[in-house]
């Protein structure tokens, strides 16, 4: 099959970042364009109104490249969000609203899970790199759909899970939410969009068994939408006859796209809402930290100048 045409919107590169546990180089964050001619196209070809010709739905694609295996730095976290909030608000250029489809060409990894040494030792990982990404994803006021080219492990399935869809290699990569194997506490944020997301069962299975998930068996389970590739992640979004195209359609032609946004902070209000109170609850805790930490410091001034007088005296 050829390669599908497509063209840069932009790049933002990934910084490197020094980590015990997942050291990476940097990387690169690549939004395109899909360039699909309208008559062969899925999307609805351009046609002509009492008023204006409105052209096919755009198609984003956005791909993570940070070898080897697109850990969750806050690096990463912080520009994949600068790419979302830069396509959503730019001016100039402006991007029309339309389709964000993700994906990497690392093969092997969607995402192989958060940075877990920047997760324990840096205070605010969560509250300024991880929360606000999630909080973006799952509000983006335009379709999106997480390509999963291969494993998405703990943190990595859990960004997919923040998209409105998945697609799922189905020669490569397994899902899991396996940090029962390293005995790492889910946060509230964490368990949410899954609780929201899947059946109880199948919840089960995921937090409390840590099960591993073939393609075909997330098919199965309703952790993702489909299976394949780019080209059936544009038929799945597009074509109104596999039933999630038509309302993204209509929503992508329609507007800025904020009312999609808006039925999207409906439909994940509570997840949303946990979020923002482990936000808080991070930020109470770490500013209760630090404010112990200048009160010894304090303290411990005090108690050294008492020491200096006293030696004169």
């Amino acid at each position: 099959m050829p390669p599908i045409p497509m063209h840069t919107l932009f790049t933002l590169p990934i910084p490197p970042h020094h980590s015990k546990t997942a050291p990476s180089p940097g990387g690169t964050i690549t939004v395109s364009r899909i360039n699909l001619a309208p008559s062969a196209s899925p999307v609805p070809p351009t046609f002509k109104s009492k008023t204006k010709t409105v052209p096919p739905t755009p198609i984003y694609l956005l791909s993570h490249n940070s070898p080897p295996d697109n850990r969750l730095t806050p690096s990463f976290l912080s520009t994949y969000l600068a790419a979302l909030t830069h396509l959503q608000h730019s001016t100039s250029p402006s991007y029309p609203p339309g389709l964000l489809l993700t994906t990497s060409p690392i093969q092997k990894f969607y995402s192989n899970g958060l940075d877990f040494d920047s997760a324990i030792t840096d205070p605010e990982f969560k509250t300024r790199y991880l929360y606000p990404l999630w909080l973006k994803l799952l509000t983006f006021p335009m379709p999106t759909c997480a390509i999963i080219n291969g494993h998405a492990f703990a943190g990595g399935l859990m960004l997919a899970m923040y998209h409105d869809y998945r697609i799922m290699n189905p020669h490569r990569g397994y899902l899991c939410l396996n940090e029962l194997e390293f005995d790492a506490e889910l946060s509230p944020a964490m368990a949410s969009i899954f609780r929201a997301k899947l059946p109880n069962h199948i919840f089960r299975e995921v937090l409390l068994e840590a099960k591993r998930y073939n393609a075909l068996a997330a098919l199965e389970a309703g952790l993702v939408d489909g299976l394949g590739g780019i080209d059936e992640a544009i038929q799945m979004m597009t074509d109104a006859e596999g039933g999630h195209g038509n309302g993204a359609r209509i929503v992508a032609l329609r507007g800025k796209g904020s009312v999609y946004g808006k039925h999207k902070e409906e439909i994940y209000r509570d997840v949303i809402q946990t979020l923002e109170m482990s936000r808080l609850d991070e930020e109470k805790y770490l500013n209760g930290r630090v404010g112990r930490r200048r009160e010894k410091e304090r303290q411990e001034k005090i108690m050294a100048e008492q020491v200096r007088v006293k030696a004169k005296l």
